[in-house]
């Protein structure tokens, strides 16, 4: 071997101890300066609304100024790509949500959006999808949207936040199952700009989150027709779920946090453990349950993994027979 062979071997083996050593200091420091989160969603709505409130319990529990930047468009995806392509350093941290685990990586609107270039910390929230009304709505019951929908095919306007998205499928399987057709309106930027909609009357029917409709239930100002979930709401228990109706439907959302793919373990372990102590928080809780319509959950990193995976396998397969039918375009 010559000298400059040995050299070059000394000088690789070099950097790579000076880069294991850098790492070992990074994390055992982390976090030392203010870390960001990236909201794939426009202020206001209620993902946006519901992870600023987590966010301030994680600062206390991980230790450091956290501080929100909202990224919204395509349905989510240009805030889950810049994640996906911020450094992976723990200093740069993002909500997820339906939309940005199934519908921006199944229609490819983002190029080179994977969510496999992700890791999942854990799920904070998760609750089932939800029908509302303005509250001077004429329309007291489900039975009474169903039964003009089948009166009036086509002409009743729900909105959603996006074509094939995650409440957009939802009011498609009601279609199917109930024999009615709606017309829908997409509101890109989120479940704000459909609750705004809604109080202004400007579309009589919401597909949501029960947290993006909350605030104006709770002003009195919408009401809950049917739960697409397995039980009622403990805050809404005269609101029935769709499957008492007779429909089977259960659709929900979730609120996920991640980081880039390769954020170190040592970092990655401590973002994890502080997120988990976050959503013990009474504070959190408390907030949730009187502000973000509930649905308080942790999934660890490993669980979430598994669910996201689960749930791509599902409505992937779902999804590609809508295309099939020509229910909806890719």
């Amino acid at each position: 071997m010559t000298l400059k062979r040995i050299g070059m071997l000394l000088l690789c083996a070099a950097i790579a101890l000076f880069s294991v050593g850098t790492l070992v200091a990074q994390a055992a420091d982390y976090p030392a300066s203010d870390i960001k989160h990236i909201m794939p969603w426009g202020a206001g709505g209620g993902t946006d609304t519901v992870m600023r409130a987590f966010m301030n319990s994680l600062e206390k529990t991980l230790g450091a100024t956290i501080y929100t930047v909202n990224l919204p468009g395509a349905k989510s995806g240009q805030g889950g790509a810049e994640l996906m392509d911020s450094a992976p350093d723990g200093y740069t941290i993002g909500s997820l949500t339906y939309d940005g685990i199934i519908t921006v990586p199944f229609f490819g609107l983002v190029p080179g959006y994977d969510t496999a270039r992700l890791r999942f910390v854990g799920t904070v929230t998760d609750h089932p999808t939800v029908i509302a009304v303005n509250a001077k709505s004429p329309w007291k019951t489900m039975e009474d949207v169903i039964e003009d929908a089948r009166k009036n095919p086509g002409t009743i306007a729900i909105s959603n936040v996006g074509t094939g998205g995650v409440w957009h499928l939802p009011v498609l399987e009601l279609e199917q199952l109930a024999g009615v057709t709606f017309r829908h309106v997409a509101f890109p930027g989120g479940s704000g700009e459909q609750r705004e909609a809604l109080l202004k009357r400007e579309v009589p029917l919401a597909c949501s989150s029960v947290g993006g409709i909350y605030p104006a239930i709770k002003a009195g100002h919408a009401r809950l027709l049917a739960v697409m979930g397995t039980e009622r709401f403990a805050d809404f228990p005269d609101v029935p779920t769709f499957k008492e109706l007779g429909y089977d439907l259960n659709w929900g959302s979730m609120r996920v946090i991640a980081v880039p793919k390769d954020v170190p373990d040592e970092i990655f372990n401590k973002i994890e453990a502080a997120a988990a102590k976050a959503t013990e928080d009474e504070k959190w809780k408390t907030w949730l349950a009187e502000s973000g319509g509930g649905g308080w959950i942790w999934r660890d990193s490993a669980t979430t993994e598994q669910f996201v995976k689960d749930l791509q396998a599902k409505v992937f397969k779902l999804m590609d027979e809508l295309v099939a039918a020509g229910t909806i375009s890719k």
